[in-house]
């Protein structure tokens, strides 16, 4: 399995399997490994040393990891071994005609982590199914005792519209907001005051970026078509009140009494505004971000919906 996505590989690998993690020296695309994690059913291996193991089955999450997989490994995902891909992202370049590029191939089930995406995306007749984001419990952090908003998002410049990165500027007349994140220092925006300003905080790893994060007032999700952000889930585990843009799943996650859920800006800053105002009510939908989360996301269920998959595709 390549890592791709830190959050969503360091649950995966909490499982009781044994995970190997490709990497290789002169390119990261090709394999960057345990990327400084400490993973302890992981095992960071070089690209040339695939071969060499028995291996029961292949996650895929690229496209051109099943080359790499025929190359290094010597067998070909879905008919020399068992492997399964998973789709993290929604669908690109079109909303409802993007085809998935393992669309039609039946001996690779396509695993989505929302049915959003899984309803979006043109799968062909590619066997799907949907398992949802987990993770680990970080427990209840917020205090909420910096009066600022704060987000999660990497390359907010490159990535632009997609993220929502546009709404900071306007959301910013609300409520102060700090942003987390691969190239965030990029984002300066000030207005004067301690409102009415975006400040880019830079890539900080948890543990440490949640203590950062759950003590600003409110965590604020900007995203227009990405898929459920593991950085939403994260911050109502940490038991934050949320302000979400209402699209893609987010809408049919985020429960009302967590937060404010919506696609007019000026509701989104009225709702920044107001747990600005009010602690105790930013506190109290706090709570209820994190009763839902800790049920609904829980790696228990995570894990035991992998371990259910990885047994029919080795059985």
């Amino acid at each position: 399995m390549w890592h791709v996505h830190g959050s969503w590989t360091q649950a995966l690998v909490a499982g009781r399997h044994r995970y190997l993690i490709p990497w290789a020296a002169d390119d990261a695309a090709e394999g960057r490994g345990l990327a400084g994690r400490s993973w302890l059913n992981a095992q960071e291996i070089g690209l040339e040393e695939l071969g060499r193991h028995d291996v029961d089955l292949v996650v895929l999450q690229h496209p051109h990891e099943a080359a790499l997989c025929a190359r290094w490994l010597g067998r070909r995902p879905g008919r020399d071994v068992p492997a399964v891909y998973v789709e993290h992202n929604t669908p690109r370049p079109h909303a409802v005609s993007s085809r998935h590029p393992l669309a039609d191939r039946r001996d690779i089930p396509l695993v989505h982590v929302t049915d959003f995406n899984r309803l979006m995306w043109d799968n062909g007749s590619a066997p799907t199914r949907v398992i949802e984001h987990g993770m680990a419990d970080p427990g209840p952090l917020y205090t909420g005792d910096i009066v600022r908003a704060a987000t999660m998002i990497n390359e907010p410049m490159r990535r632009g519209r997609t993220v929502g990165a546009d709404l900071l500027e306007p959301l910013s007349a609300y409520a102060a907001i700090d942003v987390w994140g691969i190239g965030s220092e990029a984002l300066s925006l000030h207005r004067g005051g301690n409102r009415g300003a975006v400040t880019g905080r830079g890539d900080v790893l948890a543990p440490q970026l949640w203590g950062h994060v759950a003590r600003r007032r409110v965590y604020l999700h900007t995203a227009r078509w990405t898929s459920l952000g593991l950085s939403l889930i994260e911050a109502m585990f940490l038991g934050m009140p949320v302000v979400v843009v209402g699209t893609t799943m987010a809408p049919l996650l985020v429960p009302g009494e967590a937060g404010v859920v919506s696609a007019d800006v000026a509701t989104l800053g009225r709702g920044l505004r107001d747990f600005m105002n009010d602690h105790q009510q930013a506190v109290s939908a706090g709570k209820a971000a994190r009763e839902f989360a800790t049920t609904r996301f829980s790696l228990d269920r995570f894990l035991a919906q992998w371990d259910d998959l990885i047994e029919e595709q080795c059985s």
